[in-house]
């Protein structure tokens, strides 16, 4: 029996329509069939669905291309478009139509809707009743030649339910009634979307088809025509859907977060692959990856449950971090340098304190944006303090100038140790008999102006002697009538 190990090498396809933003519940199943090629030493292919005229632009399809790129899921051959490829289609519905098994009708959309407000009176299913069908040969070429609309329309076979085994799902069994002969061509000659998947997967070598369980139905109708065409039917795995924590469907129109949403919060793009093939316990959570191939090496197509997957941004955002943090910091320090501003005081430190930097201030940071946000702590010559910041300072006085005299006589070019920043607490809190909070928060906003930003072993490791002094003498003058006896 094939499964995902015995079968392959697989060739799998993501195909977006160009009508939106890519958002996350889409992106997982490219994510899905991506770490499946690659782990099957098969070929990930990308098909842009773009036969909705109204809806299809070339902005949505640069931002699929786009995001591709981004999470480092390359498709082994150039997009295919559908709206290229019409000709394959109408070349399909008259191998059909020669067959018999293909029609056109001719019935206007209020006749259309007339019959499924009749079905949802009777408590059925939507399904056309097939009428067009018994047109005789001459009755369809004479309301042709007189320029009649219509669409093409399959005639469904007389046959039992429609089986097949999902790699995911198992044994699928869909009712014979469950739909009426459909669309394969619509009144402008452009194809449906069990017409266009069907000729484009076959065309394309696809042999597995994994894709949402949303599917189902539409895989039922395109075996039909895979039997009807002498076509070879792929494979088919529908897993689960990816929903909000209500339990609702990710979709464009629902608002879910997108890939331009993930950039712009500077989540890392191999988190969020990790993330997307980790639902459902196809990723293991505890590793970080270094490539998208490490991670096709590790992941688990038996894992891809029957259940949905809940998105969880909180999640995704704890997983951007520690990759954020075990990242190289040498590549983090290049990229600082390439985007801070020529004149930022950033470039003005040497290379050894700018990496010490990244590293010692990344634990304290999710993304390289909040890394950055630290960095004048650092690099500012003088530290602002707002009214609500002198208030504060004034009640911890008797801690600068305990500060001041312990560090008074170091090397101001020198760098503290963990080790010697501890100790100089530990003399200051002596000095001043103060502790905790007492200790800690006045010496913060002396160097910061802020209560809150870099851990403060960060800041008196990573700040010279120097500065720190500078900012503990600039802070202590702003309360003339304290002076120290």
């Amino acid at each position: 029996m094939t499964n995902f190990k015995t079968g392959g090498p697989w060739v799998t396809r993501f195909a977006p329509s160009p009508t939106g933003e890519p958002h996350l519940g889409n992106v997982r199943t490219a994510v899905l069939n991506f770490l499946l090629a690659r782990q099957s030493g098969g070929t990930f292919l990308l098909r842009l669905e773009d036969t909705d005229q109204e809806r299809s632009t070339f902005g949505f399809e640069a931002s699929i291309l786009g995001a591709l790129a981004w999470l480092g899921l390359t498709p082994d051959q150039p997009a295919r478009h559908q709206s290229l490829r019409l000709h394959l289609y109408r070349q399909a519905v008259n191998r059909l139509a020669e067959a018999d098994r293909a029609y056109p009708c001719f019935c206007s959309e209020a006749e259309l809707e007339r019959e499924r407000a009749e079905a949802a009176a009777r408590n059925l299913p939507p399904r056309y009743s097939g009428r067009c069908a018994a047109l005789s040969a001459g009755e369809r070429a004479a309301r042709i030649k007189n320029g009649e609309p219509h669409v093409m329309r399959f005639r469904l076979p007389d046959q039992a339910d429609i089986a097949f085994t999902d790699l995911i799902k198992g044994e699928i069994r869909v009712p014979a009634g469950a739909f009426g002969d459909f669309v394969l061509l619509r009144s402008d000659g452009w194809p449906s979307y069990n017409l266009a998947v069907v000729v484009d997967d076959a065309d394309m070598g696809v042999n597995l088809v994994l894709r949402g369980e949303d599917h189902l139905t539409n895989t039922a109708r395109q075996l039909l025509l895979y039997a009807a065409l002498g076509f070879t039917p792929p494979h088919f795995a529908h897993h689960g859907l990816l929903v909000d924590p209500e339990g609702k469907k990710l979709s464009k129109r629902s608002g879910a977060p997108g890939i331009r949403d993930c950039m712009r919060d500077g989540l890392d793009p191999l988190a969020v692959v990790h993330y997307l093939g980790s639902l459902s316990g196809a990723l293991p959570t505890k590793n970080i990856f270094s490539s998208v191939e490490d991670m096709a090496r590790a992941f688990n197509p038996f894992a891809l449950g029957r259940g949905n997957a809940v998105m969880n941004v909180d999640e995704l955002r704890a997983l951007s971090a520690r990759y954020f943090r075990a990242a190289d910091p040498e590549d983090q320090l290049r990229t600082l340098d390439s985007i801070l501003p020529a004149n930022d005081p950033w470039h003005e430190l040497g290379t050894q304190l700018r990496l010490d930097l990244v590293t010692g201030l990344r634990e304290n940071a999710a993304t390289l944006d909040e890394l950055r946000s630290l960095l004048p702590h650092f690099t500012a010559n003088e530290v602002r303090y707002t009214a609500t910041a002198l208030a504060e300072l004034a009640g911890g006085l008797d801690v600068l100038h305990a500060l001041a005299e312990a560090i008074e006589g170091l090397d101001p070019q020198s760098r503290l140790t963990a080790k010697e920043a501890s100790a100089l607490l530990g003399q200051t809190a002596t000095r001043a008999g103060a502790k905790g909070r007492a200790l800690y928060h006045p010496i913060r906003l002396a160097l910061t102006g802020s209560g809150s930003g870099p851990e403060l072993s960060a800041l008196l490791t990573l700040l010279t002697v120097g500065r720190i002094r500078e900012r503990i003498q600039a802070a202590i003058p702003s309360f003339p009538s304290t002076t120290k006896e």
